[in-house]
C-alpha cells in the first residue's frame, strides 16, 4: 500500500515538474506570461499612435534598418543559448549552466544597449509634443502590464467601498 502511494506521488511530482518546465520554456519563447507583444511590436504600436509624418516614418525605418545588423545577431545568439539550455533536458550540469547564464547576461546587456540606442535615435526625430505623448503612452503601457501581472498572480486588490 505504501509503495503504491509513493509511486503515485512520484509520478504526480514528475508530471507537475514536467508541466512547469514546459510552461517556462514556452514563456521564454513568447515573452512574459507566455504571450504578448515583443519589444519591436510594442514600439511599432506606440510609433503608430504618435502620428509621425511621412518623413519621420522614413527616418524610423532607416534607424531600424541601420541597427538591424547589431540586434539580429544578438537575437540569434540569445535563441541559441536558450536551445543549449533546453538541450540539457532535466540534467543539471552547473558548469555548463553557469557558462550559458553568463553568456546570456552579456548578450542581454548588449541588447539593452542596442535598444536604448535605437530609442534615443527615434526620440531625436520626434517633436516635443510627440515626445510627451510617447512618455504618456509608455506610462499607460507600464500600468497595463502591472495590472496584467497582478491578475496573473491573482492578487488584484478589490476597491474599497
Amino acid at each position: 500500500m505504501k509503495r503504491k502511494t509513493t509511486a503515485i506521488l512520484a509520478v504526480a511530482a514528475i508530471l507537475v515538474i514536467g508541466v512547469a518546465f514546459a510552461i517556462a520554456q514556452r514563456s521564454m519563447h513568447k515573452g512574459f506570461g507566455g504571450h504578448g507583444m515583443r519589444g519591436r511590436q510594442r514600439a511599432m504600436m506606440m510609433l503608430r499612435r504618435l502620428d509621425l509624418t511621412s518623413d519621420q516614418q522614413a527616418k524610423v525605418k532607416e534607424i531600424f534598418e541601420a541597427n538591424k545588423g547589431t540586434v539580429q545577431p544578438l537575437r540569434e545568439q540569445l535563441k541559441a543559448n536558450h536551445e543549449k539550455l533546453a538541450a540539457l533536458g532535466g540534467n543539471f550540469e552547473e558548469g555548463q549552466v553557469t557558462a550559458i547564464a553568463k553568456e546570456q547576461g552579456e548578450l542581454m546587456s548588449q541588447m539593452i544597449v542596442a535598444r536604448q540606442k535605437v530609442k534615443a535615435e527615434i526620440f531625436a526625430i520626434l517633436t516635443d509634443e510627440q515626445k510627451a505623448k510617447a512618455q504618456q503612452l509608455g506610462q499607460e503601457m507600464k500600468q497595463h502590464f502591472q495590472d496584467r501581472m497582478k491578475g496573473l498572480r491573482g492578487d488584484s486588490q478589490k476597491s474599497e467601498e
